[in-house]
């Protein structure tokens, strides 16, 4: 299947093409066996490129597209120290040569390592500017303001976008990649969905997608790696209400069912915790398949709780989308003692 061949929706935006597409769909057998599933799929969107890796590049496709459309030379995003958003901007950025800033948000106790993501947002050239969590959640929209007034200074034109592109144009990119797997495994195959969800924009997309393209065999599942299933189910509604209206598509909250599944969110949001960091070892030794402990780790975690339990739909394969973040684990050696 050629991934310029895929066709979405007559209202789709201009996109740039940046990740290496159509992703694959591999068999996990080597854990369906250790766990007595008849089949298990992965949606290898970690395989979206090298540099460029993870779900983020899918929605930075459109988002870049309009800021080239605007004449804008300069990228400001934002996000955690290790965020994969922000080290595919800083790719991206430096693939069309174009400046990159990010205000990042400093943890908790010592000064991170120049490690993971943050060592790869420098070597890609991006200004970096490291700020508190007090600052960083307190006083986010003055730092970003402050940072676009600095660029338009010095004569570039800025294009701002939050955390993890997950605004109406980014949703873009799920809604393809719901087209892509539907070419893949069949539209007519019954299916259940699990991807990871923080930002909320990857879901979203998913959800329309579903919705746009008729895939009425398919149902698609969240496992929630920060906020509440509260906060989430307020976040999706408003951010789908958003793309819908913003697009003018024919979808209505009643086609676009939110399912969230709890309880694999830890302590918190990038807070490691032993049953995911397990996940993460059974993965990379039963398949070589690398997860995070941010994101994947703990959607796996949630995903393969649902198998073991026969909590998926009957007669459905169940499917994990892979949502990237390998360098983010790379930050993180000291949880893996082998």
């Amino acid at each position: 299947m050629a991934e310029s061949l895929i066709t979405i929706h007559p209202k789709e935006p201009a996109r740039l093409s940046l990740a290496t597409l159509p992703t694959p769909v591999v068999e996990l057998a080597n854990l369906s066996k250790q766990l007595g599933s008849s089949r298990l799929l992965m949606k290898r969107d970690d395989l979206t490129g090298v540099e460029l890796s993870g779900n983020k590049i899918r929605k930075l496709e459109y988002l870049l597209s309009d800021a080239q459309a605007k004449g804008c030379d300069c990228l400001i995003t934002h996000g955690g120290f290790q965020s994969n958003h922000c080290r595919a901007t800083a790719a991206a950025g430096a693939r069309l040569g174009m400046k990159v800033r990010l205000a990042l948000r400093l943890p908790e106790g010592a000064p991170p390592a120049q490690d993971g993501n943050l060592f790869l947002d420098g070597l890609f050239g991006a200004k970096i500017s490291m700020h508190s969590i007090a600052d960083y959640s307190g006083k986010k929209k003055e730092l970003i303001e402050r940072t676009i007034a600095e660029e338009s200074a010095e004569g570039r034109r800025p294009y701002f976008f939050p955390v993890g592109a997950s605004v109406p144009l980014g949703c873009w990119g799920y809604i393809r990649m719901m087209a892509e797997l539907a070419d893949q495994i069949g539209r007519d195959t019954k299916v259940d969905l699990f991807v990871a969800v923080s930002s909320s924009g990857t879901l979203a997309g998913m959800i329309l997608g579903k919705a746009l393209l008729h895939l009425d065999h398919w149902h698609v599942r969240g496992i929630p790696v920060s906020d509440s299933v509260t906060f989430f189910q307020k976040d999706l509604r408003e951010l789908m209400d958003a793309t819908i209206r913003m697009f003018g598509l024919d979808v209505t909250q009643e086609q676009t069912p939110i399912d969230l599944v709890d309880g694999f969110i830890g302590a918190g949001y990038a807070i490691p915790y032993p049953e995911a960091v397990e996940t993460i070892k059974l993965l990379a030794r039963t398949e070589g398949v690398l997860l995070d402990p941010t994101y994947t780790g703990k959607a796996m975690t949630g995903y393969l709780d649902i198998v073991r339990k026969g909590k998926v739909r009957l007669g459905a394969v169940p499917v994990f989308i892979h949502t990237g973040g390998v360098f983010g684990m790379m930050a993180r050696k000291d949880l893996f003692a082998v």
